[in-house]
Order: C-alpha cells, then sequence, then structure tokens
C-alpha cells in the first residue's frame, strides 16, 4: 500500500474549517457533535473539551426537540437559542467524514453530525447562519472524491 501525500486528510480538513469559523467575530466556540449527544471535533477561545462535551448533548437535544415541531415540509433548518449572555445557533451538518466519526469512536454509517456556534450578543446573526452553512458546504465538498470519468484504469486494485 502507497501513501499519497497529496491526498487530503479529512480529520485536518474539518479542524481548519471549524477554526475559520471560530476566528468570525464575536465567535467564542464551534462545534461539531453527533445527534446523539457526542463531540466530533470542536474550535474557538472559549471551547475546551468539557465544554464541547456539555454542548454536543445539548445541541443534540434542542435539535431533537426542534424535530418534534416537524409539520413534514422538510427538516429544521436552525435554532438559536438567544441568552442575556451569549447566542447559540444549530443546524444539521449531515454525515460526518468517516475518519472524523472513527476518531470519535462512532460508526461512519450511522452517524449524522450537528453544527454549533457559539457566540456573544453582538454577533452578526446573519453572518453567522451564512458563515455556518458555508462551512457545512465546503465540509462536504473538500472531503469528496470526484468520480473517475472515461481514461486508463487505475491500476491493479492494490
Amino acid at each position: 500500500m502507497t501513501t499519497d501525500s497529496t491526498a487530503v486528510q479529512p480529520d485536518v480538513v474539518v479542524d481548519e474549517l471549524l477554526n475559520d469559523l471560530a476566528q468570525l467575530p464575536d465567535v467564542t466556540g464551534v462545534l461539531l457533535g453527533t445527534q446523539d449527544g457526542l463531540r466530533l471535533a470542536h474550535a474557538g477561545p472559549s471551547m475546551d473539551g468539557k465544554l464541547a462535551d456539555r454542548l454536543a448533548a445539548v445541541i443534540n437535544g434542542l435539535y431533537s426537540i426542534a424535530h418534534g415541531v416537524d409539520d413534514g415540509e422538510g427538516r429544521v433548518e436552525q435554532v438559536l437559542i438567544r441568552k442575556s449572555s451569549f447566542l447559540l445557533f444549530i443546524m444539521s451538518a449531515g454525515s460526518p467524514p468517516s475518519v472524523v466519526a472513527r476518531n470519535a469512536g462512532r460508526d461512519p454509517k450511522k452517524v449524522e453530525s450537528v453544527l454549533g456556534v457559539l457566540t456573544n450578543t453582538r454577533a452578526d446573526e446573519g453572518a453567522v447562519g451564512f458563515a455556518m452553512v458555508d462551512l457545512i458546504k465546503r465540509m462536504g465538498e473538500l472531503l469528496t472524491t470526484e468520480a473517475r470519468v472515461g481514461g486508463a484504469p487505475s491500476g491493479d486494485g492494490q
């Protein structure tokens, strides 16, 4: 087996994307968690492992509760919690990259992910929401391998 040093490393890409989002003005933490309440990855100046573990359970619970008001007309797009001291944005992030799920001890075929962003109250809600959607799209695009179209075979399958 050979290693391609130019291959995309999914866990590194996810860390970079979360760090990019954590750099937005007024963002204090970013969390990618599973829909069963476990932390997959986190970033941000105030997001340590203990807070990330707690928020993973919180964002899962809140996202699940939001599904309770489902009217059958599509999935929940965003949940926003506004408190006097912070804002918490929650969105479904689809299936996490397999390596990220495995690193967290999860079965990649059975887990969906939720993205949470914690901000102070001065945050631009529209900018945060846009950046979250962009991160989710970029995560999928950067970690997807293009299908080969035509051309010679890639090798002997080893």
